[in-house]
């Protein structure tokens, strides 16, 4: 790439949000390059759990509007995904049982997307899971992160955008209170329109504060034992996941790949930019699990990870101009990055491109912080 060449849109950061709105930005007909610190969806894009959580009764309110329209968008956008990068992704639409020890407010329990279940029906659906108290099931979706970033990056190459990965951006360069491009380590890009897309890290990009932080979470996968070796007579069977749904407790999650691994999160720390795994919440993370569903016991330990997720002051995402004319933030999804990026990318696209959205971005202002 020409050290002249100008763009359209520079976007800094390659998780599942500025991947997304990369295809976006390129569908509308704008030129595209893709600065990634280190390897594509690999920070708190690939850590993810992946529930299209639009019903979890802890989503806050501002963000309510955004996630229903994003999870109503996410089975053709699924669908898309697959053609442009001829992949799969495993996109699973069985539902989330949502396990509690008080009541969901009758508000959040409309008999369709959200029904209480008794215990006869948990126990039918869910056979391995031991609760005593209120359970609902929520018409919510889950994705395979790691498959969908994989589809979007092969998107991306299916495509004329560019991408230069191990660019550290230092600072959005500007003149006369308009960005002109970015600066990295190595070189300078020039560009029309800059978007900081780059999580935990878009902090650190001078000239403008984009206030977010890092909050680490931790997250175990278990699989079940390897089946009996094959006789003639009876071939072994793959093993399935043990839970066909989503199921939410007070104490952790459990999100089942149709390849047989449970996912299992998340524990919250404050650890700054460090993401060495502790022994010991992973034990604890998968103790709490097994209270819930017992046959966990007797699965084995497949992979650990920690993830780093864009927190923000308030807890929302950070979506708009900032003071400096064609730099836009486009970050801080705390834990919905996954469930936000097909309607972020549709959002910020419009914003980007005709300076008006079809959605209220009020709540998610950079300047809401003041500076």
């Amino acid at each position: 790439m020409s050290e002249q060449q100008s763009w359209d849109v520079i976007i800094i950061g390659a998780g599942v949000i500025g991947l997304a709105l990369s295809l976006e930005l390129k569908r509308q007909g704008a030129s595209v390059l893709i600065l990634e610190r280190t390897e594509p969806g690999r920070e708190a894009s690939h850590a993810a759990a992946g529930m299209i959580a639009y019903l979890d009764p802890v989503t806050q309110k501002e963000l309510l509007p955004l996630a229903r329209v994003s999870a109503k968008l996410y089975p053709e956008y699924v669908r898309l995904l697959e053609e442009v990068s001829d992949s799969k992704i495993d996109f699973r639409r069985d539902g989330a049982i949502e396990l509690t020890y008080q009541p969901l407010e009758p508000s959040t329990v409309d008999g369709v997307e959200v029904r209480e279940l008794t215990h006869e029906e948990l126990g039918l659906l869910e056979p391995q899971v031991r609760f005593r108290s209120h359970v609902y099931l929520a018409k919510e979706d889950c994705v395979d992160p790691r498959t969908l970033i994989a589809a979007l990056i092969g998107a991306v190459k299916a495509s004329t955008i560019k991408m230069a990965t191990g660019s550290k951006v230092l600072e959005v360069t500007h003149e006369h209170g308009r960005a002109t491009g970015v600066r990295t380590e190595r070189t300078h890009y020039r560009g029309n329109v800059v978007v900081n897309c780059a999580g935990a890290w878009a902090a650190q990009i001078a000239p403008v504060d984009i206030p977010t932080v890092p909050a680490r979470g931790h997250m175990l996968s278990v699989v079940p034992p390897h089946p009996q070796p094959a006789t003639e007579v009876t071939p072994p069977e793959p093993p399935g996941p043990p839970l066909r749904h989503v199921v939410r407790t007070p104490d952790c999650y459990m999100v089942p790949r149709s390849d047989g691994r449970l996912v299992i999160g998340s524990t919250l720390e404050p650890a700054g930019f460090d993401k060495t795994v502790d022994p010991r919440r992973i034990q604890r993370l998968r103790a709490a699990a097994e209270r819930f569903v017992p046959a966990i016991a007797q699965m084995q330990l497949h992979e650990a990870w920690t993830g780093l997720r864009p927190g923000t002051p308030d807890g929302l995402p950070i979506l708009g101009e900032t003071k400096l004319h064609g730099y836009f933030a486009c970050t801080g999804h705390y834990r919905d990055g996954i469930l936000l990026a097909p309607v972020t990318a549709q959002v910020m696209g419009e914003l980007i491109r005709t300076g008006r959205t079809s959605a209220d971005l009020s709540h998610f202002s950079p300047h809401r912080f003041g500076g």
